[in-house]
């Protein structure tokens, strides 16, 4: 079911499943992609019993662009904006949220605007903070200048899109190739430029200052980050365990959802007590 939310006079889109659900789980999904990438999750019956929402990022699949993009396409900017959309969906429901690369980085600047996740779940993270730059974990020679420049040849794009996921349906590169071309300008350089002026937050002090275990998750087979850079990270880690899927890439719930979906149904019982 797709629905709207008005944040900082933008239209929202979010899909929703399960709506009539007491306990929430928020997707935020990553560069150049959809709310309709987290659809393996949103479909699962393992994850039935919960009201699923994931939301389309400002100029992104069906939302609108904003109105000052030098300001709200920083992650900290994008962080605000996720915020108060939780804030507003999530009313006095319990709730957590689930993020996906670039999602991961704009979940942890949510921190800093008094979200209260009962959990949160990092696949495929991309967070910076301290001697976590992204030069220190972010391989070299991949396409990834693509998510990061406005209208990449095709050539270029599909490329990319084998990177990020191990899975080489042509059906998922079609839809990942459609949600590349519906990114609004100007996105993908108002991000990079951003990042090059570090407007960005110690990420992982945000998230090292969770209190509840935070699910982490990587794809085995990375191609774009290295998926053992956080392995001493000061988090509090649900198991004690950093999962690394086999067979996975950086989109690790599209490659492998029917193990991300076990995790993430097991942590939500864990979390929520269910």
């Amino acid at each position: 079911m797709k629905r709207f939310i008005t944040i900082s006079n933008i239209n929202l889109v979010y899909l929703v499943k399960n709506p009539e659900k007491e306990n929430i789980v928020f997707f935020i999904h990553g560069n150049s992609i959809s709310s309709r990438s987290w659809n393996a999750q949103l479909n699962s019956e393992l994850l039935k019993n919960y009201r699923l929402i994931a939301i389309d990022l400002p100029a992104h699949g069906d939302s609108d662009a904003v109105r000052n993009p030098v300001t709200d396409y920083s992650v900290q900017g994008l962080g605000a904006i996720i915020a108060a959309a939780i804030h507003s969906l999530a009313g006095k429901s319990p709730y957590m949220v689930a993020a996906i690369s670039l999602g991961t980085n704009i979940l942890a600047e949510s921190l800093a605007y008094d979200l209260q996740p009962e959990g949160i779940v990092l696949a495929g993270s991309c967070l910076v903070g301290g001697k976590y730059t992204l030069n220190s974990f972010a391989y070299p020679e991949t396409n990834v200048h693509v998510v990061f420049t406005e209208q990449a040849p095709e050539n270029e794009v599909r490329k990319y899109a084998s990177q990020v996921m191990k899975n080489d349906s042509e059906i998922f590169i079609d839809e990942f190739m459609a949600d590349y071309y519906l990114v609004k300008s100007p996105f993908r350089s108002a991000l990079m430029n951003s990042i090059q002026e570090q407007q960005f937050s110690n990420e992982i002090e945000l998230v090292a200052s969770v209190n509840n275990p935070i699910l982490m998750i990587f794809g085995k087979e990375e191609q774009i980050i290295n998926p053992d850079y956080l392995d001493h990270a000061p988090f509090n880690l649900w198991n004690n365990t950093i999962y690394k899927i086999p067979n996975a890439g950086h989109l690790v719930h599209s490659d492998q959802p029917e193990e991300f979906n076990r995790l993430l149904s097991e942590y939500a019982a864990d979390i929520f007590g269910t």
